[in-house]
């Protein structure tokens, strides 16, 4: 399922809370001063593009959320570790809605996917009522997205609670971009197998005359 987020809003979220870290580290700040500031850029890039695109976005809002509590709850606490493992508060309840959606008509990867393309959402339906391949792609789209989501939220707990605390910030960027290629790579091969990928993401030609 093709994501959504520029190259730009990645830099926002991954290279600035790194460089504010790191940055604030060297000139003496403690842990916890450096994780909270360095949350903020990813909050308001976050919070910005939920008030750009004007629509109910489950995932950016489960993100801020995610931010916010993971913030209060650590500078209460005193525990900058709480705050490293904000993204797994989002990863493991996503993949919890992710396999429980199986149980659905339409799975949760479709259902997010016919939204943000939403101008193929007609082309999506008809295949979705006439081919079976590609529902039976789709379900399985959504077996691995729950399935990765759970061992992306592990790793990051694992990694949060056993390196140095100055660390684990570097870890994160790799662990996002390797849950993404293995995200995206099934996904693409999934829906090539049936068929139908052409259908729904191929660029649409401009008519002529």
């Amino acid at each position: 399922m093709p994501t959504h987020r520029g190259p730009w809003l990645l830099v926002v979220d991954i290279g600035v809370p790194l460089a504010l870290f790191y940055g604030l580290k060297a000139l003496g700040a403690s842990d916890l001063t450096a994780l909270v500031v360095g949350v903020i850029p990813g909050l308001i890039s976050s919070a910005v593009s939920l008030v750009r695109e004007r629509r109910t976005d489950l995932v950016g809002m489960a993100v801020v959320v995610s931010m916010v509590a993971s913030t209060v709850v650590a500078v209460l606490g005193g525990d900058a570790r709480l705050l490293l493992v904000r993204n797994a508060w989002v990863s493991l309840p996503f993949a919890g809605i992710t396999l429980w959606s199986l149980r659905h008509p339409q799975p949760l990867t479709y259902v997010v996917t016919r939204a943000m393309f939403a101008r193929r959402a007609d082309v999506m339906d008809r295949l979705w009522e006439s081919d079976a391949r590609f529902r039976d792609a789709w379900k399985w789209i959504t077996v691995w997205w729950g399935v990765a989501t759970i061992v992306d939220g592990i790793i990051r707990i694992v990694v949060a609670y056993t390196l140095p605390i100055s660390v684990v910030p570097a870890t994160d960027p790799v662990i996002t971009v390797a849950t993404i290629v293995a995200l995206q790579l099934p996904t693409i091969v999934l829906l090539r197998r049936s068929g139908s990928w052409h259908l729904v993401f191929a660029p649409r030609r401009p008519t002529v005359g």
